[in-house]
């Protein structure tokens, strides 16, 4: 990558509405990179800028007002080919948007700089990238990835994964050579790329888009990491996908409920970890799928020896039991066997046995 040094004016630089800081915010919609320069865009931009507080521009604000402008390092920009004589920004969105809105607040009257702070402010130097042009945005992420990756401003786990995603599907990079520019070992690269591959499978269906967050993303990481969970939800480590769509929407329901009365079983990493104490036990992975159990029910019944004595969730099993016989079908119900009614009237006469204990204790 070619630098060359340059002063350019504060008005020419565009701040960058696609940076990878916004992916996580609700607020935050792709533009179009032809329209970048467009006044509604960068207005749009600069407010997700402002508004949030985790960008913390008002204390970079207070920052270049007692210090000045200190341009220990220079803001990176790219020549932006859709209006001549801008600048896209590829590094520095903050410090820029922190000296507009402090010129701008000038201007209407909200602050008064002084002449030379208007001065140092209207003008900085940067510099522009100079790539070749078939490499312009590969050149532009490996930059990022350096400084928000391997450097010292780290992005969240979200757009970490997110980037490393992009630059294997959109570029074709192999992981070994992500790994070396990023800082990242050679086992945790695709790692992060099938953790996100996975989450923007449940951001693309059709029935849990709209509950998928990027929160989400530590939980993916941990499914794929383990192989007897992540076969049991149907997901193929080496394409980097789900083969089974009801096994996955299965996963996609522990952690996002589509019933909004019922919580959500997987909230943490550690919740998906202990998924391995379950898989593979029948009656524990049933009560894993029940809505009506909890995880720590599934956990239970599959270490039984480890649950407290009488440890039984009553309420739960009740419920199982009478969704269990109301589903029972006419073809069922003819198909049972003189066992199966003595069964069900030994159940009947028990449930009256408990209920006049019940009626007994009560009194």
């Amino acid at each position: 990558m070619k630098f060359s040094a340059k002063t350019a004016p504060i008005a020419r630089l565009l701040v960058h509405p696609n940076n990878y800081r916004f992916l996580d915010s609700p607020a935050w919609k792709r533009r179009q990179e032809k329209r970048f320069h467009d006044g509604t865009v960068q207005e749009a931009t600069m407010q997700l800028l402002e508004r949030h507080p985790r960008y913390q521009l008002s204390e970079l604000r207070s920052s270049i007002l007692a210090n000045g402008y200190v341009p220990l390092e220079r803001v990176v920009v790219l020549p932006y080919k859709h209006a001549k004589g801008y600048y896209i920004i590829v590094e520095g969105n903050r410090r820029v948007a922190a000296l507009k809105t402090l010129l701008r607040d000038h201007r209407d009257g909200s602050l008064t700089l002084t002449d030379e702070q208007v001065a140092e402010f209207s003008k900085i130097p940067v510099a522009v990238l100079d790539p070749e042009e078939e490499s312009v945005m590969t050149a532009e992420r490996v930059l990022m990835g350096i400084r928000h990756i391997a450097g010292p401003r780290e992005w969240g786990a979200y757009q970490q994964a997110h980037f490393i995603l992009e630059l294997v599907d959109d570029e074709g990079q192999e992981f070994g050579a992500i790994a070396k520019h990023l800082g990242l070992t050679k086992l945790e690269t695709p790692r992060r790329y099938r953790a996100m591959r996975a989450l923007k499978a449940m951001e693309n269906d059709e029935h849990y888009s709209a509950a998928a967050k990027p929160e989400f993303y530590r939980l993916f990481h941990e499914l794929v990491a383990q192989p007897q969970v992540r076969d049991f939800f149907g997901w193929n480590h080496d394409k980097a996908a789900f083969d089974d769509e009801e096994r996955a929407r299965q996963f996609f329901e522990l952690v996002a409920p589509q019933d909004p009365d019922v919580d959500p079983k997987l909230q943490t990493y550690a919740d998906v970890r202990s998924l391995k104490q379950i898989i593979g036990n029948p009656g524990a992975e049933a009560a894993l799928l029940d809505p009506d159990q909890t995880l720590a029910a599934a956990i239970a019944k599959a270490k039984p020896e480890e649950a407290p004595a009488g440890a039984v969730d009553v309420s739960t099993e009740i419920s199982r039991f009478i969704r269990v016989l109301q589903e029972i079908t006419v073809e069922a119900l003819r198909a049972l066997s003189e066992e199966d009614v003595s069964a069900l009237q030994s159940v009947t006469e028990l449930v009256a046995a408990r209920l006049e204990e019940y009626r007994l204790l009560s009194s």
